[in-house]
């Protein structure tokens, strides 16, 4: 995943190179982000229960991506062997307050799965 250079970037480390975050951390994390952020919808899913759920967002193996419909990029990635969340936040217009809040809300939803799924994992933020 290509992060713009003018990205707001945050990171939470593990800080004894013995310890790592655990897959099924990030596994839960991308639910959560999944199910809790306002991701642009597909109008297309033929299914109309699921139409809620269908959302437009890129998952792969270590992370998710997505847009929103206000124009913020948003990428979540472990990197380093599970010792590095990395999460970046883009848009083209940072005064928007908005922004902060969903820096705020998305950087509050790792702290929180981060403390319930790796709990003995020493980390730091940068």
């Amino acid at each position: 995943v290509i992060i713009p250079d003018h990205a707001f970037i945050w990171q939470i480390c593990t800080i004894n190179i013995n310890q790592s975050f655990s897959p099924r951390f990030l596994h839960v994390l991308v639910s959560r982000i999944a199910d809790q952020f306002p991701l642009p919808t597909v109008e297309t899913c033929l299914v109309p229960a699921l139409k809620p759920y269908n959302r437009r967002c890129t998952v792969w193996s270590m992370g998710i991506s997505w847009k929103s419909k206000e124009g913020f990029s948003t990428v979540i990635e472990m990197r380093e062997d599970f010792q590095c969340l990395l999460c970046a936040v883009s848009t083209s217009d940072k005064t928007d307050v908005n922004y902060s809040k969903l820096i705020l809300s998305v950087i509050k939803v790792i702290t929180v799965a981060c403390d319930e799924f790796c709990p003995s994992v020493s980390r730091v933020e940068l």
